[in-house]
């Protein structure tokens, strides 16, 4: 044995059947997307509402919003505003996890309010004799988390991956 999972015929059928699913659910997304847009054509001119309609004995709550989307030129504006710019800028959650590293000395002094406990940073505790392993008992719920995924070499995840 090599080490990697054996192919067997029902593991082998599992995956086909696997990425049948995978195609129909693309195929229903882009169904259902279609036929969204048609409600939202019906609805447009009503603006935002909440409709209550039957259809085949069934009631429905359909719940119709409309909200603008602004996508700024962000290298643009910098460059126009220059000091300015900073007056115009909220956090951007994106980009503070993008830029953790960078943030997180600046975020030190509010980790009491914003923080949360990390597995990573209470190993390091443990091992340097900052808190002892004792002071952890019955504080904390460790479960397993599964993840995996199947796809098409050449798509976005090219192999299975566990957790």
């Amino acid at each position: 044995m090599d080490g990697r999972p054996e192919l067997t015929p029902e593991i082998e059928k599992t995956l086909a059947k696997y990425l049948d699913l995978q195609q129909m659910e693309k195929r229903l997304a882009a169904e259902k997307a279609s036929l969204q847009e048609i409600l939202i054509q019906h609805l447009l001119p009503y603006g935002s509402t909440i409709w209550s309609p039957s259809v085949a004995g069934q009631y429905l709550k359909v719940n119709y919003k409309a909200s603008v989307v602004v996508n700024y030129n962000e290298k643009l504006l910098q460059e126009r505003l220059g000091a300015r710019y900073a007056r115009i800028l909220k956090p951007d959650i994106a980009k503070l996890r993008r830029n953790l590293a960078l943030v997180e000395p600046l975020l030190q002094p509010e980790l009491l309010v914003i923080g949360s406990p990390h597995r990573d940073k209470v190993r390091s505790a443990i091992l340097d004799g900052v808190v002892a392993r004792e002071e952890f008992e019955g504080a904390f719920q460790k479960t397993t988390k599964h993840f995996i995924a199947v796809a098409r070499p050449g798509t976005r995840q090219d192999h299975a991956q566990g957790a």
